[in-house]
Order: C-alpha cells, then sequence, then structure tokens
C-alpha cells in the first residue's frame, strides 16, 4: 500500500520551495526575478529554486562566525520546509526521508530549469564557485536534515491502519 502521507509531504514541500526564500528575505530575491522575469520567465524559476542555495556552510565555518550570520534566509527556508515535509509525512525516518528526496528533487530542478533557461552551470561547478555550490548544498541538506528530523518528531510516531 502506497504512503500517501509521505507522497503528500514531499509534493508540499517542493512546492514551498519555490517561495520559501520569499518568506525571510523577499527585498533581494524579488528584485533579481522582477529584472529577468520580463524576458525570460524560464530563469525566473531557476532564481526562484536557486535562492535556497545560496548560504554557504563552508565559508560561514572558514570565516568569522556571528548568530546572525548562520539565520540565513536560505538555511532558515530549509528548516522550514524540512519541518513542513517531515510533519506531514508523520515519524522521524519518514521525517528526514521526505525532506532529503525534496532537496534531491529541488537540485534536479535547479539544474534542468537552469539548462532550459540558457544558463552557464559550468561556472557553478568549477573554481571558486564549485565552493559556493557546494557549500549550498550541503546547507541545504543540513537544513533539511534538521527540519525533517523536528518535524517527524513532533507529529509522533508513523501508524498505518489497515
Amino acid at each position: 500500500m502506497a504512503s500517501y502521507r509521505l507522497i503528500f509531504g514531499i509534493l508540499i514541500g517542493i512546492i514551498f520551495s519555490f517561495l520559501s526564500v520569499f518568506f525571510f528575505n523577499m527585498e533581494n530575491i524579488f528584485n533579481q526575478i522582477e529584472i529577468t522575469a520580463d524576458s525570460n520567465l524560464l530563469k525566473a524559476i531557476a532564481l526562484l529554486i536557486g535562492a535556497n542555495f545560496t548560504f554557504d556552510i563552508l565559508a560561514f565555518f572558514s570565516g568569522t562566525l556571528t548568530v546572525a550570520g548562520f539565520l540565513a534566509a536560505p538555511l532558515l527556508a530549509w528548516l522550514f520546509i524540512g519541518y513542513i515535509s517531515g510533519s506531514i509525512a508523520k515519524g522521524l525516518r519518514r521525517g528526514i526521508i521526505a525532506s532529503l528526496i525534496v532537496v534531491v528533487v529541488d537540485i534536479l530542478l535547479w539544474i534542468i530549469f537552469n539548462i532550459v533557461s540558457g544558463e552557464d552551470l559550468m561556472a557553478l561547478f568549477q573554481g571558486v564557485r564549485l565552493s559556493e555550490t557546494l557549500g549550498g548544498i550541503i546547507s541545504a541538506l543540513l537544513g533539511a536534515f534538521i527540519g525533517g528530523s523536528i518535524g517527524g518528531l513532533i507529529s509522533g510516531p508513523y501508524e498505518e491502519f489497515y
């Protein structure tokens, strides 16, 4: 029997990933999308998804540590996405699985929309930008893992009824 709570949690997490950075950092992202939405709608969608991967946790720990710097908008967004998808999926293991699947699907959507809109992906994955991109992906995985585990724990254990 299919687990509808897990599938529903993943879908809601993917939908929230398009808008989640807006909740914490509306001004910066909105200005970028306003500039590119007139010419290329797919580029604007890629910017919406890519805004979730802008917090570089590797550079944060190699630089000066501040509490305000750690509470960056993309990390808070991934905590929120993980919490929502984990609480819908219900259960610690299922919450973690749902939130990490949301991150993987978002990475794939981000890459696909960048390819279709004509963005140069090699610039994201070489040189100095490689550590920024990997730091963004690691921070997304970390935030979704923590949020999914908290959401799964709060919602209680998963019970399947027949």
